[in-house]
């Protein structure tokens, strides 16, 4: 019932920037994660993601606030495969495939969107 009405430009561009960012969000967690089994520079790239998400959680955005936590969670996880690695590596790939996911359904509904609009 609700393919009869008329899409929403805020709604849109919405569901487009989710699923940009959500998509490369993913891609770039799984390539992290890759970079992970490097010992020495995954170790760096583990406290940096964790120093740039602390910078983050003292934004003053929503926005900033939330890829702040994101960054800080990847890179504590990042820093857990120094004792865990099978569990925080399979925690990095799930949650990067999920975000691939998540932006791809994003990006469906946006597409699905401009067909409504054009």
């Amino acid at each position: 019932m609700s393919d009869n009405y008329p899409v929403e430009q805020k709604d849109l561009s919405e569901k487009g920037t989710k699923g940009v960012m959500a998509a490369g969000a993913g891609v770039g967690l799984l390539g992290i994660n890759a970079l992970l089994g490097i010992p020495v520079l995954g170790w760096a790239l583990s406290a940096g993601l964790v120093a740039l998400g602390a910078v983050g959680l003292f934004g003053k955005t929503k926005t900033d606030k939330v890829s702040g936590t994101l960054l800080t969670a990847a890179g504590v996880a990042g820093l857990t495969t120094l004792f865990m690695p099978g569990f925080a590596r399979s925690i990095l790939s799930l949650g990067g495939i999920g975000l691939v996911i998540y932006g791809a359904a994003n990006l469906a509904g946006f597409l699905k969107g401009l067909k409504k609009k054009g």
